[in-house]
């Protein structure tokens, strides 16, 4: 039997503990706390991996407490999730700066948070057993870093983006930037098409919900060990960085911002040539539409004409069929108009041959035209 994962609820209303102690007893093992013994001792006693922790409390802010709990780098792993009636974007700003993962707003949605809580379980776990490949991970990014220059860096993702055609691909070469650096990131790019958040998958909410709400906020926002770059095209929020290193920090701010005027340039390239190509291919279609419908007037037109002619050949071989018995004609002479006859209808004949010889090319035209839209 599988042990249930230990949840710490910090909150000074002994109602909203009751509350969600009785919610979630069934899936979790749920200990629950006023907030007034010292954190790093409660931590040390009940070892959670997730924290329901209120904002508002007595003595201590929910921010003090997730400070000073993540200043010890024994509890990195722990998962703070704030819970609090407070929801503005300076909260939430605070909240994430401080280490939170998620930011739920009261009153709680109890059938919300406890799926929240599985799916974050489940991430815990397959993060404890990625562990190693984590560590190693980070090892090769380390190394990698010392064997070029910071300088270096940025002029190779400069060359490397110069060809990106796509926001995937841009992505994918900024990530391995930051690898160098070995820092992650993640990122919102505003083009005329809306914003797209990367990666696709951001687990946190609030780092969801920052990203969004950034493209007003100043050009550098420094959040501990995270760092919010911003522009009116792209924010980039980087995580993990080496605060201890002033110096390096100093030089690292210099970087990111050089870094972001680079993704800017070729995120306006990118966006220009794709709404070029959008509307290249919308001329294009129009040009073929336009074709087609001519085509199909000319067609219409020389199948009337085919018409018109053979009825007016019909109608000129029976009026002289029918004049010769009143002409009084010798044979020889009835020869030589049946003779005059057939030959204009070889030459009518010809003609037919010469407008479906037309259509055939139309056809052609037609077809080709359609190649160039696929």
């Amino acid at each position: 039997m599988s042990t249930k994962t230990t949840i710490l609820s910090i909150d000074d209303n002994l109602q909203n503990l009751t509350l969600i102690e009785k919610a979630l007893c069934k899936v979790f093992n749920v200990v629950s706390s006023d907030g007034n013994e010292p954190i790093l001792e409660l931590v040390e006693r009940v070892k959670p991996s997730i924290i329901l922790l209120d904002i508002m409390l007595e003595g201590k802010t929910g921010y003090d407490l997730c400070q000073e709990l993540y200043e010890s780098t024994d509890n990195t792993n722990i998962v703070v999730i704030f819970v609090s009636a407070l929801s503005s974007l300076e909260d939430k700003l605070k909240a994430y700066s401080c280490g939170g993962l998620d930011y739920i707003c009261k009153p709680v949605d109890l059938v919300e948070l406890i799926e929240k809580l599985k799916v974050i379980d489940k991430n815990i776990q397959h993060s404890q057993q990625l562990s190693q490949q984590a560590q190693f991970a980070s090892t090769t990014a380390f190394t990698s870093m010392k064997q070029a220059s910071e300088l270096g860096y940025l002029i190779q993702f400069f060359t490397e983006t110069c060809e990106v055609l796509s926001n995937d691909e841009l992505f994918e070469k900024i990530t391995d930037f930051f690898k160098l650096f070995d820092v992650t990131c993640s990122l919102v790019f505003r083009t005329s098409v809306g914003q797209e958040q990367y990666p696709k998958d951001i687990q946190s909410r609030l780092e969801s919900e920052i990203l969004n709400l950034s493209r007003g906020a100043n050009r550098i926002i420094s959040l501990n060990n995270k760092m919010l770059v911003n522009s009116p095209y792209c924010s980039l929020l980087i995580k993990g960085l080496p605060v201890e290193d002033e110096e390096l920090m100093g030089r690292l701010r210099d970087h990111f911002a050089v870094l972001l005027t680079i993704i800017e340039s070729r995120l306006l390239f990118i966006d220009s040539e794709q709404k070029r190509q959008s509307d290249r291919q919308l001329h294009i279609t129009k040009l073929i539409d336009g074709v087609s419908d001519t085509f199909l007037f000319i067609k219409e037109q020389v199948l009337q004409q085919e018409t018109e002619v053979y009825q007016l050949n019909l109608s000129l071989s029976n009026k002289m069929n029918t004049k010769m018995f009143s002409l009084g004609l010798n044979e020889d002479q009835e020869d030589e108009i049946n003779s005059f006859i057939e030959e204009a209808k070889e030459e009518l004949s010809d003609i037919m041959t010469a407008s479906c010889d037309i259509d055939l090319a139309l056809n052609k035209v037609n077809r080709l035209l359609q190649n160039l839209n696929e």
